[in-house]
This record gives structure tokens, C-alpha cells and sequence, in this order.
């Protein structure tokens, strides 16, 4: 990922721009990254901002993984889920 998209993925995961102090050691919670359950090929990946909790569907390649996942960083909104 570029810097931009970095930046973005951690705006989408976190709710936060920047990382703490001592980088992703010292982020807390922890991000928790878990399968999206009953999500097919076509769904976006989501998120709990509150405690880092990302729902990632299973995809069948990364390239898909990829571009849904910064497809899902550049959405702005609130969606529920």
C-alpha cells in the first residue's frame, strides 16, 4: 500500500488518522482482524471503529481482497452493517 492508502486503512479501521506513539505495538485494542461470516465475493470489508475490529469476507484472491479493501477505505459514511 501506498502511504495515502496506509493513512486511509488505518482512518477506516481505527477511526484515527495516526498511529500511537511506538507505531502498531502500541495501539490499543489491538486490531482484530476475523471472516465475515455469510459475506460473499461481492461484499466490502467492515469495520468497528471503537474497538478495531475488521470483518474481512473471504475472497477467493488477493487482488480482490485488494481492491474491495481500498474500495471500502475511500467510502465515506456511516453504514450499518
Amino acid at each position: 500500500m501506498s502511504s495515502e492508502e496506509r493513512k486511509a486503512f488505518l482512518q477506516f479501521t481505527t477511526g484515527c488518522s495516526s498511529l500511537p506513539p511506538g507505531g502498531l505495538a502500541n495501539l490499543y485494542p489491538r486490531l482484530t482482524v476475523v471472516r465475515k461470516v455469510d459475506a460473499g465475493e461481492g461484499s466490502y470489508p467492515s469495520v468497528n471503529t471503537c474497538v478495531h475490529y475488521l470483518k474481512l469476507p473471504d475472497y477467493p484472491t488477493e487482488d480482490i481482497l485488494r481492491e474491495r479493501l481500498l474500495a471500502a477505505t475511500r467510502e465515506k459514511g456511516f453504514h450499518l452493517n
